[in-house]
């Protein structure tokens, strides 16, 4: 008669403090000692048959070569996702200075009251009002704008809304029908930060994921202070185009720029 197998220790694994809690998978140790228990307690006058002992090590066989794929390929998984945020860095380090529209609807007003948003509008165009709202989708202020016309566009807003950093949106009407209306956030990248396991990129006061960056811009590379129609505060840069005291290196930028939260 084949004697119980009971060593729990092969189906549970410590937890905090020691405390035993079940293993959901078990390993290719733990199969292997199953075996070896297996061939120990077994019955000597029906023992396991030459057959059932190939097919079982077969097994144990598949078990070790599956759980070392799935290490090799978690290796890999590793290894892309190093890369991508290698490039990631780079990519974030050279757009220091440099002017960018994102996927957003965010708008920094100068107490100037100059300020203007990236929108793009549908076919036909409309009627458009402007409403601004707080951190907490309050409604700050609201403008009429009159005409607004169709396509990609820079729109000039009026110039007595409350300086701040604030969400916008704009409606657009053609008579009874609503327009399509895609707003952005623009500005010049100031700094890079590394926040909650992904790349911002900071636009003055305001703040856009990397992964939102939807244009790079060619122009001024002198930062501004602001967001979307920010005011621009910087210096003009010396002949030549650098900004004094900044390195050509991009990951020298960087670790100016970056601050670590």
């Amino acid at each position: 008669m084949i004697s119980a197998i009971n060593h729990p220790e092969l189906f549970t694994a410590s937890g905090t403090g020691g405390t035993p809690v079940a293993k959901k998978t078990l390993d290719k140790d733990a199969f292997l000692s199953l075996l070896i228990r297996q061939l120990k307690n077994q019955d000597p006058l029906s023992p396991l048959q030459p057959h059932e002992l190939a097919a079982q090590l077969a097994q144990f066989s598949s078990v070790e070569q599956l759980s070392n794929l799935n290490t090799a390929m978690e290796a890999q998984t590793l290894a892309s996702q190093m890369a991508a945020l290698v490039g990631q860095t780079s990519l974030s380090a050279s757009l220091l200075g440099r002017d960018i529209v994102a996927y957003g609807s965010q708008v920094h007003i100068p107490t100037s009251g100059e300020a203007s948003v990236r929108i793009d509008v549908g076919a036909g165009g409309g009627v458009g009002t402007l409403t601004i709202k707080d951190a907490n989708g309050t409604v700050v202020a609201t403008r009429h704008l009159g005409r607004v016309n169709p396509g990609a566009q820079d729109l000039a807003l009026p110039r007595d809304l409350p300086a701040g950093d604030w969400t916008y949106e704009v409606s657009v009407k053609s008579g009874e029908r609503s327009v399509s209306v895609t707003p952005y956030t623009s500005g010049s990248v100031t700094a890079v930060e590394f926040k909650n396991g992904r790349i911002v990129l900071k636009l003055g006061s305001l703040e856009v994921s990397l992964d939102d960056l939807l244009q790079i811009e060619s122009g001024s590379t002198v930062p501004n202070t602001g967001g979307s129609g920010g005011t621009d505060t910087g210096t003009d840069p010396p002949p030549g185009g650098d900004v004094p005291g900044d390195s050509d290196d991009p990951l020298e930028r960087l670790h100016r720029a970056i601050r670590i939260r």
